[in-house]
């Protein structure tokens, strides 16, 4: 996973050296907007009719569940904010034999304020920021393209992605998570490098940023190439957009309250961390912890080279990964520096992300298979870019 990974983000970033693209606006005519509406409108109704027979026959009940507890912690955080409970507390009030600090961002659980007010099942809305994101997409590569055959093979690819995920759904990504919600971000993310508006870039980093921490060393390689290769105002704009989603959204209601709580949920994150290199109790003390035997990221590695406790297994995972980060972001900067003027800052970020994301869920501590399902969908921009570049200029 972590080569093929690699392979794919530095490839596309070979293939598009020395070729500067401009990527042509075309008009939408009538013919398009058909094509984008009914192409969309199977896409849903299929993945959506599959999507409820998974609700159907896998009912989550936030108090009262034994399977994963993603849900029951974005429902509880969810019914404390809605009660006037502050929901940066310690979850006690579940069936799980274990309490729980809340290691969510607010863009993790506030949306789901929607479908509790609404009484819809929550995967409701993971499944409508997905699509809501495949939409924008689809806008994009539709207004680049001009080839009627690239045309509808980029706008079905979305729909049999997700489709065939629901369709096989073993990891629980979608029965157990609200994964498509990540993934529905970070697809909004990698197209709106290509967007010239600072509103759309800031609030596709806004999402993320909020939603997970996994982002927040790439950010800054994001605005250093922005800085170089833009106005200087953009990246300011974008900033703001950024400084006053987190004032509103996090630091107001929720920081002012209590400045420790990323502090916490970080600490409890890192400890809860510790149950990877942990075998259950039916498993022997020779076999391979169970969680790690799925064969996802490389903390099996560690667990089978690194001698000592659980904790040092884990001490040595996080050091790698911050160490992995850091050397793909040096190597990146100096790198841009040098090919800058051969190679599209926009490829070279969207490049870059990729190559990031597929390090920072490699290294991941606890590495539960559903975490890699955004990887797929930032690809998909990725594959549209590789796919219509006849249609695009070269200068």
């Amino acid at each position: 996973m972590l080569g093929c990974g690699l392979f794919s983000g530095i490839g596309f970033l070979i293939f598009f050296y020395n070729k500067k693209i401009t990527l042509q606006k075309l008009e939408w005519d009538w013919k398009k907007r058909m094509a984008m509406f009914l192409i969309s409108f199977f896409g849903i109704w299929k993945c959506g009719d599959m999507l409820r027979t998974i609700i159907r026959n896998e009912p989550i009940d936030f108090y009262n569940s034994t399977a994963s507890d993603v849900l029951p912690q974005i429902g509880i955080m969810v019914d404390r904010f809605l009660d006037g409970i502050f929901p940066y507390q310690l979850i006690t009030e579940w069936s799980f034999n274990h309490d729980l600090y809340p290691t969510y961002l607010p863009l993790t659980w506030m949306p789901f304020i929607i479908p509790e007010v609404l009484g819809l099942d929550y995967r409701w809305l993971a499944f409508a920021v997905l699509i809501i994101a495949m939409w924008y997409y689809s806008y994009k590569l539709i207004s680049w393209n001009s080839n009627w055959i690239s045309i509808v093979f980029l706008l079905i690819v979305p729909y049999f992605f997700l489709y065939s995920f629901l369709k096989e759904d073993n990891t629980g990504s979608f029965r157990l998570s609200i994964e498509s919600l990540i993934a529905g971000y970070y697809l909004f993310l990698a197209t709106s490098i290509f967007s010239k508006s600072n509103w759309v870039r800031g609030m596709a980093l806004l999402c993320c940023l909020l939603s997970r921490y996994s982002l927040v060393l790439w950010v800054p390689l994001f605005f250093i190439i922005l800085f170089l290769k833009e106005k200087k105002s953009n990246s300011y704009k974008i900033i703001g957009w950024i400084a006053l989603g987190f004032l509103v959204l996090y630091i107001i209601p929720f920081l002012s309250k209590d400045f420790t709580i990323f502090q916490k949920g970080y600490e409890y994150h890192t400890e809860a961390a510790l149950i990877a290199f942990h075998r259950y109790h039916y498993q022997s003390e020779y076999e391979m912890p169970a969680l790690l035997a799925q064969g996802f990221g490389l903390a099996i590695y560690f667990d089978q080279l690194i001698e000592g406790t659980s904790a040092d297994k884990s001490t040595a995972l996080r050091l790698a990964h911050l160490l992995s980060l850091c050397f793909m972001l040096l190597v990146s900067m100096i790198g841009f520096y040098k090919i800058k003027d051969r190679i599209d800052y926009r490829i070279f970020l969207l490049g870059t992300l990729k190559i990031y994301l597929v390090l920072f869920y490699n290294f991941i501590q606890i590495p539960y298979n559903y975490l890699y399902l955004p990887l797929v969908f930032v690809s998909l921009t990725m594959f549209a870019l590789l796919f219509s570049r006849k249609n695009y200029s070269v200068e």
